[in-house]
């Protein structure tokens, strides 16, 4: 299993995609970055918003690269026709999956640590960068491996890399919806029922009440309810999705 692990990592992390996926990234941070620091003076409240916004950002930026990998992994063996010789490999299909996992992980520790830097200099003067880094592990890790776990089961059960990927991108722009609405219309109707379940508006309002209104753990805890829920269910959903990955047509 390291061995395919290695494989993963080298073809996604270490290739000239990854590198380059890792620079435009990187100049994207520089640009907001600057942006923050030219527009607003660093006060304490000035910074705490800008954190939040780079924050909203980079959580924003992982989950779409993230899933783009996921949904690419397995359907992309299929049609290349490389699948058949991971699944004659003495691995289980679960197997096979935790390492194409292990690779999404750690393209999206990489895309963290890069923010890092950043985050430091946006903080600068506060002591705010140890809860930006446990929000970002504890909230934020969660969420792009959910995103990142369901992406993998539709690459799974969808043989077209394109369908999976647009069905990928159309669950998370759902559960995103209730971001660009007001707070009236997510009151009632079905705008409120998706608040209430997307683990993106959870995890947004655990960045609020972590970051600005400073609540108890037991409360910021039952705001990230949602996230650890969806986590649940992806992971639920992938171990299912590798029991049924297969040949082409299922041949």
């Amino acid at each position: 299993m390291s061995s395919l692990i290695k494989k993963e990592i080298r073809e996604h992390v270490l290739s000239r995609k990854g590198v380059w996926i890792f620079f435009a990234i990187a100049i994207l941070f520089s640009g907001l970055t600057y942006s923050f620091i030219s527009v607003k003076e660093l006060s304490l409240l000035a910074q705490v918003e800008v954190n939040m916004t780079f924050m909203k950002a980079l959580i924003g930026i992982s989950i779409l690269v993230s899933i783009i990998l996921g949904s690419t992994m397995v359907s992309g063996e299929r049609e290349q026709g490389t699948l058949e010789s991971l699944l004659l490999t003495p691995l289980s299909k679960v197997k096979i999956i935790l390492s194409k996992v292990a690779g999404i992980l750690a393209f999206w520790l990489i895309i963290s640590m890069i923010s890092i830097p950043y985050f430091y200099a946006l903080s600068y003067g506060t002591n705010m960068l140890f809860t930006i880094l446990a929000y970002l592990y504890l909230i934020g890790l969660p969420l792009v491996i959910s995103f990142s776990l369901l992406s993998l089961a539709f690459s799974s059960w969808i043989s077209s890399s394109k369908n999976a990927t647009l069905l990928s991108i159309v669950l998370f722009l759902v559960t995103a919806i209730p971001m660009f609405l007001s707070t009236t219309m997510k009151k009632s109707g079905f705008a409120h029922l998706v608040d209430s379940l997307s683990p993106v508006s959870a995890s947004m309002l655990t960045l609020k009440d972590w970051f600005v209104n400073k609540l108890s753990v037991f409360s910021i805890f039952m705001d990230s309810l949602p996230v650890l829920c969806f986590l649940v269910i992806s992971i639920i959903c992938l171990f299912y999705a590798s029991k049924k990955m297969d040949f082409l047509g299922g041949e």
